[in-house]
């Protein structure tokens, strides 16, 4: 009678030790915090950090060089091609639905999100995971939703952001988070409106730098604090845009019965009628300071050709060149990303520290898509299967 209960304590225990091990992680982003902001700004708090743990050069995003894929992409290990979130806002065909980051309706639907996410990764192995804004959070991804989640809030002070994340790191061990993703807005709406070598930017960047200190200090009076890993990372950088080098290109074709979307560093064409796209794409080859691509001739190194939310025509103007219309308003910004993603303009920051991390080293530029297997390999999670990136590219960052 006792060898059933004693078997079933035995697979219990089992589960907790494959659910992970003892480290707790806290990712962090600053949205739009190009690599060199730390090289040509006084940063203390980064600089402290980079010292005790470790920097690369840049964090390579994902093309396109945009806030929502490069978010979801640090998540999944994944390509735009690969996890489908191809745009800020896109079609999908495949649904037969319009995706907005202003649509509060699709940004919660899971059906849009492709992949798995290190939380559903984590939850899925009894580890529980806590955002306090991040791409993907608010929906039911593969039907998992996260131990705590935050509707999206910009107005959200960000020292009350912090205070949370620190609540959340203290609570009772059975309902405690080992995971925390945490997003700030800045410095990147700050780039887009003064650009980022201006003097409201560079104020903006140490005041960012100042928060980066704050979340240091207080994490380092958590009881966790020797085994909390803290990484912060940007989803992509910024480049100053001409206020002249607009191409207008309703000059050069006529776009009737052709669907346009998006504008500024790119723009996307699609047609019931190939006939149609055709005499399009033929009359934009004229364009300057753009390229223009048939979808199977994409650049391979983008790795934007194999879904097919991804239209049939891509337009992808130079750096610092605008593509019309413009999808900023009324007024033109005097920043920008999405840009070719090789471009040292849109490279993003990557700082970590914690005991899983070497100290004082510094390392090349590496794409974004192998924090998650890092992330994983921290929490002792199995990863994904079918993720694009790799921890061999990035283990020369974890102690030995």
């Amino acid at each position: 009678m006792l060898k059933k209960p004693i078997y079933f304590i035995i697979i219990i225990f089992t589960a907790s030790i494959n659910a992970g091990n003892d480290q707790y992680v806290l990712l962090v982003s600053m949205d739009g915090f190009r690599a060199d902001y730390l090289e040509i700004i006084d940063t203390p708090n980064f600089d402290k950090m980079a010292k005790n743990g470790v920097q690369s050069e840049g964090l390579k995003p994902i093309f396109i060089s945009k806030t929502f894929p490069n978010h979801y992409s640090i998540a999944t290990g994944m390509y735009a091609e690969s996890h489908g979130l191809i745009a800020n806002s896109f079609f999908a065909s495949d649904l037969d639905k319009h995706y907005s980051i202003h649509d509060r309706e699709s940004v919660e639907n899971g059906d849009f999100y492709g992949g798995e996410p290190i939380w559903v990764t984590a939850e899925r192995q009894g580890v529980k995971t806590a955002s306090y804004f991040w791409v993907g959070t608010e929906a039911a991804v593969a039907g998992v939703h996260l131990s705590i989640s935050k509707r999206y809030d910009q107005k959200v002070p960000f020292d009350d952001r912090i205070d949370s994340v620190m609540t959340w790191f203290s609570l009772p061990m059975s309902h405690r988070p080992r995971l925390i993703m945490l997003y700030f807005h800045e410095p990147d709406w700050t780039g887009h409106e003064y650009g980022p070598s201006s003097a409201e930017t560079v104020d903006q960047i140490q005041r960012m730098d100042g928060i980066m200190g704050t979340i240091m200090e207080k994490a380092e009076k958590l009881s966790i604090a020797d085994k909390l890993n803290v990484l912060v990372v940007s989803d992509h950088g910024m480049t100053e845009l001409n206020q002249e080098h607009i191409i207008d290109l309703s000059a050069y074709t006529d776009f009737s019965d052709v669907t346009m979307a998006g504008a500024g560093p790119t723009v996307f064409l699609s047609s019931d009628s190939r006939k149609r796209l055709t005499t399009v794409y033929n009359d934009l080859q004229q364009l300057p300071n753009a390229q223009v691509y048939w979808k199977r001739d994409i650049p391979k190194r983008w790795h934007y050709r194999d879904h097919e939310r991804i239209p049939e025509v891509l337009i992808v103007a130079e750096e610092g060149w605008t593509l019309m219309p413009m999808g900023h308003g009324p007024e033109m910004p005097k920043g920008d990303h999405g840009y070719d993603n090789e471009l040292t303009s849109m490279q993003a920051i990557f700082v970590a520290d914690g005991p899983a991390f070497k100290s004082g080293y510094s390392r090349k530029v590496f794409e974004n898509i192998h924090i998650y297997p890092l992330l994983a390999h921290i929490l002792g999670l199995e990863p994904y299967a079918e993720i694009d990136g790799d921890l061999d590219v990035v283990k020369d960052l974890l102690v030995d």
